[in-house]
């Protein structure tokens, strides 16, 4: 390539960039174009257009999409693949690494304001906020719409997966008064009681909580890592939230356990298909709350992984090593 390396930014009305700090960040380093983009699997003509909007791209951003073998084998001018986000799943890695491309993501950059959600998620369900919220606004007498809810202090929440969303989750629980449990495989015992938790085995955790919340990355291991035989190991009455990754949960076993009455409630930032169906098995119950994979929609974070995933790609640009 010769001239002006450019950069294809991907984007969507329901998942934006900070296009202000993707400018100045690569102000004379590299131009760059919006391609808007659906963040779901291609058809084969949506990948040809794709191809055809992107070629000659020396680095492609990646906010919304899902970035096949046969798109990255198609672009012969690209070197990143830079992902605005920690999780690298909707990228095929394995293709890009074959041909010759970097890979990026942009570690603990939305960990504050995922854990903040997946306490505020726990918070509404203890105390029913977006049920008495409805009644109110529909005009339910006062007294109706008070529910009975009870307090995080004293609970026990079991936090599963200790990186960087999972360790600003212990530091707010410890906040709250709760006892904090975790469980993470790649760390020592000695390495979860330094972040202010009681280590335990993946099953004693399940069965030792008032509360489940996960944070851990979709892999072969982790894909339904809560089925239905974790969820009969937990409390009867217990609380699972989950702003990970959909297919963490096993949902139908999840629409079980809460239909039967052994689990309390569970809030969902995040579905196996997103969006999932109007007619979802969840959405029947009422306990249960799910959000639209909002964990990390807030304009801190936006600023923080256009800023940080920019960088990167000026690195590779420049022959540099990407930090991440």
């Amino acid at each position: 390539m010769t001239g002006t390396p450019w950069v294809a930014v991907t984007n969507s009305y329901d998942f934006p960039v900070d296009e202000a700090v993707i400018a100045k960040t690569l102000r004379g380093k590299a131009e760059y174009r919006l391609i808007e983009l659906p963040h779901k699997p291609l058809a084969l003509d949506e990948e040809n257009d794709l191809i055809a909007r992107i070629k000659g791209a020396e680095a492609l951003f990646v906010r919304p999409g899902i970035i096949s073998r046969r798109v990255i084998h198609s672009l012969p001018d690209l070197r990143i693949i830079a992902v605005h986000g920690a999780g690298v799943d909707q990228v095929d890695v394995a293709a890009a690494s074959e041909a010759g491309v970097v890979v990026t993501n942009v570690p603990g950059g939305n960990a504050n304001a995922v854990a903040e959600l997946a306490l505020g998620l726990l918070l509404a369900l203890l105390r029913r906020i977006p049920q008495s919220s409805w009644m109110v606004q529909r005009g339910h007498k006062w007294d109706e719409a008070r529910w009975m809810g009870s307090e995080l202090r004293g609970k026990t929440i079991g936090v599963v997966g200790c990186g960087y969303v999972g360790k600003r989750v212990i530091a707010l629980a410890d906040a709250f008064g709760m006892s904090v449990l975790a469980h993470d495989p790649y760390l020592s015992a000695e390495a979860v009681e330094s972040l202010g938790a009681v280590p335990r085995g993946f099953q004693e955790l399940l069965a030792s909580s008032d509360v489940v919340t996960t944070h851990v990355p979709l892999t072969q291991q982790t894909h339904h890592l809560i089925g239905e035989e974790q969820l009969a190991q937990m409390r009867q009455g217990a609380l699972l939230v989950n702003t990970s990754r959909g297919a963490v949960i096993d949902v139908q076993a999840l629409y079980e356990a809460l239909a039967s009455g052994h689990l309390a409630g569970a809030a969902l930032d995040v579905m196996e298909q997103e969006p999932p169906p109007p007619d979802h098995p969840l959405f029947s119950l009422p306990n249960v709350i799910v959000t639209p994979h909002a964990g990390g929609s807030t304009y801190e974070v936006l600023a923080t992984l256009a800023r940080v995933a920019c960088e990167d790609i000026v690195r590779v640009l420049e022959r540099r090593r990407p930090l991440h």
